[in-house]
């Protein structure tokens, strides 16, 4: 992966030296241009099966510079009698296989489920601050015997832009013959119900692209406006990796996804059943950078830190809970709390000085001391950030 050439955690753009001219007043981006959103595709109802099924690929309309993509996604039931109950990732998890490709092919969101996309919507403040799924009036998943159970209704994003507050990371989309890739597949009905509906639900899914509109060179009154967000070019990217797990062992995992700028870690760890799992979780996780000391938390130490960062208070549970952490999914925040205001909270507008600058040659680990007997297998999403330059990581008004 290539390296960010120029830019160390303590760079800042150069400030020119003053001359006899006034500065040219140039309206900056997000005043000149507009937020905007449109319809991209509701699909056609599909009956779920015990079968995956892929959905048709996606190309992103051409419009101005892409913010995120939100899926709506409802599934409806009738006549159920059967007494429903969901699987502990559901409903979340009826997507599957999820990836973003750039117009040259580049993977902008590597393969990922619905459970995962919950989880960096739920922890990763993307382009957002912090905010639960469930918390969304539109949520619901219905269980019991009742004559819909076995519906379901909720909404993910398909993050693009890091930080609203300049359009950090959004992507020049202007060209009708180049256009960004949407993939995902429709889970089996075994997968998402643990006992599942009388009929299989039929689902749709609506799909609105957020986008900032490109302004006009001038404005009405002839001021020059920037036509692009400070640093275009710059790409909001998440990496995984599945590294082997020893269950029993002390463990130190090298990730693998370096050379661009670390804000934020998941790690989603689960049984050989697939079940995410809390209890094998390791009693001390250790961060090292280069070989040195970075971050040293035991396991309660880390689980209190997320319920104050995320204000969520409501507990630990196995299935998605408003308000609750989510057994099994830890997140390192320590690049994206203490932000804007200071007050240690995970923030959309976190301080870019946190992030963590790595080149192609930097060792950054993750020890675990010890996995419990149980512990099958490892997720780990990065989301990272390939800056164009040191100016656009740390753009100048947030100096």
């Amino acid at each position: 992966m290539s390296t960010i050439p120029n830019v160390t955690s303590n760079s800042r753009p150069a400030v020119p030296a003053s001359g006899n001219k006034a500065p040219v007043q140039v309206i900056p981006f997000t005043r000149a241009s507009r937020k905007k959103s449109r319809l991209v595709l509701q699909t056609a109802g599909v009956l779920l099966n015990a079968g995956v099924q892929a959905v048709p690929a996606l190309q992103v309309p051409a419009g101005g510079f892409l913010k995120r993509l939100k899926l709506t996604i409802v599934g409806t039931t009738a006549a159920n009698a059967a007494a429903v109950a969901f699987n502990n990732d559901a409903p979340f998890n009826l997507l599957q296989q999820i990836s973003l490709l750039s117009p040259n092919g580049d993977t902008l969101i590597n393969v990922i489920d619905g459970f995962t996309l919950y989880v960096i919507n739920k922890y990763g403040a993307i382009g957002t601050g912090k905010y639960d799924p469930l918390a969304n009036p539109g949520y619901s998943a219905v269980t019991g015997a009742g004559g819909t159970g076995g519906s379901f209704s909720f909404e993910l994003s398909i993050p693009v832009e890091t930080d609203s507050r300049d359009a950090f990371t959004a992507l020049q989309n202007m060209a009708a013959n180049q256009s960004y890739l949407l993939q995902f597949s429709y889970n089996s009905t075994t997968a998402i119900y643990a006992t599942p509906p009388t009929t299989a639900p039929t689902v749709v899914s609506t799909i609105v692209m957020e986008y900032w509109a490109a302004p006009a060179p001038t404005n009405s009154d002839g001021v020059m406006q920037a036509s692009f967000p400070i640093g275009n070019g710059s790409v909001s990217l998440l990496q995984t990796q599945t590294p082997a797990i020893v269950a029993g062992s002390q463990q130190n995992i090298q990730l693998v996804n370096v050379g661009n700028v670390v804000r934020a870690v998941f790690l989603i760890l689960r049984t050989a059943a697939g079940v995410r799992d809390e209890v094998d979780w390791p009693t001390v996780s250790n961060w090292y950078l280069n070989n040195d000391p970075l971050y040293y938390k035991t396991k309660p130490q880390w689980r209190n830190e997320m319920a104050q960062q995320y204000q969520f208070f409501a507990g630990l549970t196995a299935t998605p809970t408003i308000n609750a952490l989510d057994n099994g999914v830890f997140v390192l925040t320590d690049f994206m709390n203490d932000g804007g205001t200071g007050d240690y909270l995970v923030q959309g507008g976190a301080n870019r000085d946190l992030l963590l600058v790595t080149e192609s040659s930097t060792a950054f680990n993750y020890e675990a001391v010890s996995w419990g007997a149980a512990a099958s297998s490892l997720f780990v999403v990065e989301h990272v950030i390939r800056p164009i330059s040191a100016a656009a990581l740390y753009a100048p008004q947030f100096n």
